[in-house]
This record gives C-alpha cells, structure tokens and sequence, in this order.
C-alpha cells in the first residue's frame, strides 16, 4: 500500500500549480501529509477524490465531465488495490498534458509501469 501511496503522491507533485484550485494551495501540505500516512485504501480513495474535485475545469479532458461522477462514485467504493490503482491510473489519463510538469511525460512511462503491477 505504502508503494500506491508514493504514485499517487508522485501524481500530484506533478501537477503544475496553475493546474489546481487556489483553495489546494492550503490543503496540499496536510494531504500529502494524509496521503503518506494513509494505511487505509477506503480512506486513501477519499484522498483521490478530494484531489480530483481540486483540479481546474480545464486540466482534465473534456468528456471527463460525463465519466466524473460514476469515476467518484467507484472510488468511495472501492476496497482493493487493484480498483484504487485503476481508478488513479484513469484519472491521470484524463489529465491535459498542459496540467502536468513538463518532466512528467519522461516520468510517466515508467509511473504507468509501476500502476500496472498492481494489476498482477
């Protein structure tokens, strides 16, 4: 789990501070603070989700507006590794590039390799 922990918080190192709400820049600290110390999946997928609704309108893809909801819904739901990781897997594919540090796309190959092996 320690290791899930560690990508999603690699994920939101990488967004670019343009690419979240203002209201983030004060939360940021004691969530990755939560993140780090989350031995909980339930209440990880809670952190994910606060993470999600703290992205700007135009750092996600647009039909990522018709796919949110059941995304938010899965998540508070979800009970296993393999669902958490899947669920941050997609959500990072629906993030604009534009959203991302530019050393992302270098990183995100072997970030989506790491995802992976949770499927196993």
């Amino acid at each position: 789990m320690v290791e899930l922990n560690q990508l999603v918080l690699e994920l939101e190192s990488n967004l670019k501070s343009e690419g979240v709400k203002k209201e983030w820049k004060e939360r940021r600290s004691s969530w990755v603070s939560d993140v780090a110390a989350s031995v909980n999946l339930t209440y990880l997928s809670e952190l994910l989700v606060e993470l999600e609704s703290n992205l700007q309108g135009k750092s996600v893809d647009i039909q990522w507006g018709e796919r949110r909801n059941r995304w938010v819904e899965e998540c508070l739901a979800a009970s296993i590794v393999q669902e958490v990781s899947s669920l941050l897997l997609e959500l990072e594919t629906n993030i604009n590039s534009e959203a991302m540090a530019d050393e992302w796309q270098q990183n995100r190959e072997k970030w989506v390799q790491q995802m992976h092996k949770f499927k196993e």
